[in-house]
């Protein structure tokens, strides 16, 4: 088990698979509000994967306990390789969330991670408002330099469906089309749709697609996929799209309804985010049954 040591003293520990089974079950009690961490635990947990990581740290009165509800943050970090748009080079990116009981901690933890380059790395960074915590902004402004320079803010809301209503979904079958889940294979056609391709690349793509839930929209008479969503952690049900030629069918309720009821089978709150000012998305999710939860920020903050 590995620790990493915060400016106050307190002890990050990178959680192992015993851990993440206990964070799940103190998670569960605190669903649908956290459903991001709790998608981004289950996904360690499916994968084995050490770009997935995850830290907590426990209350300092009970440092040997194993009790469940002494927890006072938690962490989650997954690295991907992006590429700098203005000088188009490589460089490591690091997509952060965290759960505390006081948010002044994230900063601390967040530098705590001593696998993080903060002078080379960029970063993802959800927050729980539509405004960042001045912890994290001057974190990140410490870090990277000014916001307006090098950082891009996206306050949005995140949507949906308790588990239950989920499973109850009732697919619907349309004529000229099946659905099923993707393929490594269409990693490449969601990464060249998908707008904020910049922060990833695609065989990481197509690892979330043979680890996680996804669901397509195939055309009968050739096997075409036209509409498309996987699960990105901790952004939930995300890459939503549909073939400009086949829009207005319907593909893309059939391929939310059909991708919303495997995450709830998988143990997963489905839940999407959606950038303020996407009214025709936040309609459309809604008409899928979805509830607004509580508003979110993703900073990316380039070093």
């Amino acid at each position: 088990m590995g620790h990493e040591n915060g400016k106050d003293g307190s002890v990050l520990t990178l959680a192992t698979r015993q851990c993440l089974f206990r964070l799940l079950s103190f998670l569960d009690k605190r669903l649908p509000e956290y459903c991001a961490i709790h998608s981004f635990v289950c996904a360690a947990l499916i994968s084995s994967d050490p770009s997935y990581r995850v830290y907590f740290h426990r209350k300092q009165s009970s440092n040997n306990s194993t009790d469940e509800t002494d927890y006072s943050l938690i962490v989650t970090a997954s690295v991907e390789s992006c590429i700098e748009p203005k000088r188009q080079i490589n460089m490591k990116c690091w997509t952060l969330t965290g759960w505390t009981d006081d948010d002044d901690m994230l900063a601390d933890a967040y530098e705590a991670i001593g696998v993080i380059d903060w002078k080379a790395d960029a970063a993802i960074i959800h927050s729980k408002h539509h405004t960042p915590h001045p912890t994290i902004t001057n974190f990140l402004t410490n870090k990277h330099g000014p916001e307006n320079e090098n950082r891009d803010g996206y306050p949005s809301d995140q949507y949906f469906i308790a588990i239950q209503e989920a499973l109850n979904l009732q697919i619907s079958e349309m004529n000229g089309v099946y659905v099923k889940s993707l393929e490594p294979c269409h990693a490449k056609i969601v990464y060249d749709h998908w707008p904020y391709n910049a922060s990833t690349r695609v065989e990481y793509i197509g690892k979330e697609i043979e680890l996680l839930p996804s669901a397509g929209v195939f055309l009968k008479e050739n096997d075409e996929l036209v509409s498309w969503m996987m699960c990105h952690p901790p952004n939930g049900m995300s890459r939503l799209h549909t073939l400009e030629e086949h829009r207005r069918r319907g593909y893309a309720s059939l391929v939310t309804q059909y991708l919303t009821k495997r995450v709830a089978q998988s143990g997963v709150v489905p839940f999407v985010n959606i950038v303020i000012g996407n009214t025709a998305s936040c309609k459309f999710f809604e008409s899928m049954g979805f509830k607004h939860l509580r508003p979110i920020n993703i900073s990316f903050s380039l070093p």
